[in-house]
């Protein structure tokens, strides 16, 4: 059976108001099979909605003046993060998790 054949199927099962079970009991389905070909078409959904971000990244040509630490800084729009070498990993994902909510 093709890839198009079960995705109707699929619809066409969402669609009949009856559960997965009771539908597929009266196509002659086997139900565990029909739930494979569920996760993998809920798999492939899913995925084709997710969107890849990507920023936009300057470099500056000013010089940058030597600092006693070195420090990384972050800017998303009105965002600027600048992490000094002392930061703690956990802290930077938590604000990162954070800024991506929002942005």
């Amino acid at each position: 059976m093709s890839k198009e054949e079960k995705e109707k199927l699929i619809e066409e099962c969402r669609s009949s108001g009856m559960s997965a079970k009771a539908w597929c009991e009266s196509k002659g389905i086997d139900y565990r099979q029909y739930v494979g070909w569920a996760s993998r078409y809920n798999r492939a959904v899913k995925k084709a909605k997710e969107v890849q971000r990507w920023a936009a990244v300057e470099l500056s040509k000013e010089p940058v003046e030597k600092k006693k630490t070195e420090e990384i800084r972050l800017e998303c729009g009105k965002w600027r993060i600048c992490i000094g070498n002392d930061f703690k990993p956990s802290l930077l994902a938590d604000i990162l998790r954070a800024v991506s909510a929002v942005c």
